[in-house]
């Protein structure tokens, strides 16, 4: 008897030793660390590694087989996405050392202004990114019936979507095309 209480005893002491220390006051005092969603793009490496090559394959899908329209469901489901992408506070219009693709046009923002801009007018800019999203699930539902004409029409949608928004954002003051 008094064995098995000096072994119950000494289980007991091995068991206390195996719980973990108390975190010293600064440990405690740390900071958790951020938390997801953390942009590790800019909104310009979205639109041109993205978001324009993705919708360009889209507007030029001619879907014929089963494997074209699979293959399609994945690009529009990427662009519907990306909708997400850009509705993610504090991206960045351009990252530190990264260049525009092309020259400014008449009209156009800078990057600067472009993201001041929507700052100052979140609730629109993210408006017009649903409105993104919303094209892409049409046009996904056009895909999944394998709809021709319907893939036109919704397709349209994403390009009036981006058009709209780049007027708003990017050139407000751009000339009218001819």
């Amino acid at each position: 008897m008094r064995t098995t209480r000096l072994l119950a005893a000494g289980a007991l002491a091995l068991l206390a030793g195996c719980q973990p220390s108390p975190p010293t006051s600064s440990a405690a005092a740390a900071p958790p660390p951020p938390l997801l969603p953390k942009p590790q793009a800019s909104t310009i490496a979205l639109m041109t590694g993205v978001i324009v090559p993705t919708s360009d394959a889209i507007w030029q899908a001619m879907p014929v087989s089963d494997k074209d329209w699979a293959d399609l469901r994945y690009k529009v489901l990427l662009i519907a996405e990306a909708a997400n992408l850009l509705a993610v506070p504090d991206r960045p219009t351009l990252l530190p050392g990264e260049k525009l693709a092309s020259p400014a046009g008449p009209g156009d923002l800078t990057p600067d202004q472009s993201a001041a801009k929507i700052k100052a007018e979140w609730p629109t800019y993210l408006a017009y990114a649903q409105t993104l999203q919303n094209g892409a699930m049409a046009t996904l539902k056009a895909v999944d019936s394998k709809d021709a004409d319907a893939l036109v029409e919704a397709g349209g949608a994403i390009y009036e979507a981006c058009e709209q928004c780049h007027k708003r954002f990017w050139y407000p003051n751009a000339p009218a095309a001819p």
